[in-house]
């Protein structure tokens, strides 16, 4: 007889022969598939999933938690009940510390700052977090390239860039340095923009109330959301976009009938441009590239799994999380709602946070100064003097 090797090729004669071989091959794949569902749904039918927020109610984040819980059960095996927590706390550092001992099994869903991640990678984050341990499912408002950025100020105290350049100290104000615009504002105070920040408000709502008011003079409330929300501060005529940053293509992003980008397909405002092309000669290339890493996570709101949680769990939840955020419904929910939706699946923004870390040092040097949180310093108590 004759040597075989597994490279040894035997003809099978009769095509029927074959046939039957494929589907039986196909059929044991199938249904390794099928159980491989049937165990995830077990998993979680009749089970309760916690959405954890970082955040007090009636903000963003709550508002996606409690879209997610609505949406998120369609999408996951076994349709488990869902239910919302707010948790939180030092910029959302109390929520993201209470996921580390929160069940391992897919019953839990935490939701922290992305600010808190970069800071991890700039090593300022507290000990006990580690961002590489957690297993993300991803953001709802995290694409960068589908967001869009203007800066405006008021007409009463600018009328066009050249009015904005030839000032100084033009007053920002926005909620905390640790906020998503929070963190553009301190970038801008490190370069030569003439801007001042101070910071203090509760929320959107106040930081644009603030603006009418005219307690700043320049605000980047001025996406197409905001345009929506305020049109009188464009139809009369009370604000001037000055410049942007990220996607600028308004036919491509904004809708038909919004003032800002009916004003930028115009011409109304023909000196507009983005940013880093217009204005380039006032920040260094450190800054620029600083600047881009960080708002490549242009969201503020990481999903994320504890640490621990399984692979095949895991896996299963970014799916569900992923489809979620892309179904028509969950946008039309969210858009009702005054809420963005930009997608950005768990690996890409692990992908991101990575490019931060892979940043040169005087661009690192850039995002450590924007992410500086400056400790207060304790009050030394005076001793008595012991009368004698």
């Amino acid at each position: 007889m004759g040597k075989f090797s597994r490279k040894t090729k035997i003809p099978i004669r009769n095509p029927l022969i074959a046939a039957v071989a494929l589907m039986g091959v196909l059929g044991a794949a199938q249904n390794t598939a099928a159980l491989a569902a049937s165990d995830l749904a077990k998993n979680w039918k009749g089970k309760t999933v916690l959405i954890s927020v970082g955040y007090k109610p009636g903000g963003g984040a709550d508002t996606m938690a409690r879209l997610l819980a609505v949406h998120l059960p369609r999408h996951l095996p076994g349709a488990p009940r869902f239910k919302v927590q707010n948790r939180p706390g030092g910029g959302t550092k109390t929520n993201a510390r209470d996921m580390l001992r929160r069940p391992k099994d897919g019953t839990h869903i935490g939701q922290f700052a992305q600010t808190l991640m970069i800071s991890g990678v700039l090593g300022q984050a507290p000990k006990w977090f580690k961002w590489r341990d957690y297993n993300y499912l991803g953001m709802v408002d995290g694409a960068g390239e589908q967001t869009f950025t203007a800066l405006c100020a008021r007409t009463d105290k600018i009328k066009n860039l050249k009015d904005f350049l030839a000032g100084k100290n033009w007053r920002w104000g926005e909620i905390s340095p640790a906020t998503g615009a929070g963190k553009e504002v301190t970038w801008f105070t490190l370069t030569k923009f003439p801007i001042r920040a101070f910071f203090g408000y509760g929320g959107s709502a106040e930081v644009a109330a603030a603006f009418e008011r005219g307690e700043m003079a320049v605000t980047s409330r001025c996406n197409e959301i905001f345009a929506n929300r305020y049109p009188h501060w464009f139809k009369e005529n009370k604000v001037v976009p000055l410049f942007g940053w990220g996607e600028l293509n308004p036919d491509k992003h904004f809708p038909a009938n919004n003032p800002l980008s009916n004003g930028l397909r115009e011409g109304r405002w023909p000196w507009f441009g983005e940013m880093s092309k217009t204005v380039a000669h006032l920040a260094t290339p450190a800054q620029w590239a600083a600047f881009k890493a960080m708002t490549a996570l242009e969201g503020t709101h990481v999903w994320a799994l504890p640490p621990g949680v399984p692979a095949n769990i895991t896996k299963a939840l970014q799916k569900a999380f992923f489809d979620t955020t892309n179904d028509p419904r969950f946008k039309a929910d969210m858009t009702k709602r005054g809420r963005k939706v930009a997608p950005l699946s768990g690996a890409a923004t692990a992908k991101r946070v990575q490019a931060i870390q892979d940043l040169a040092a005087d661009g690192k040097k850039v995002l450590i100064e924007v992410f500086k949180h400056k400790k207060k310093r304790k009050k030394k108590k005076k001793k008595k003097k012991k009368s004698s």
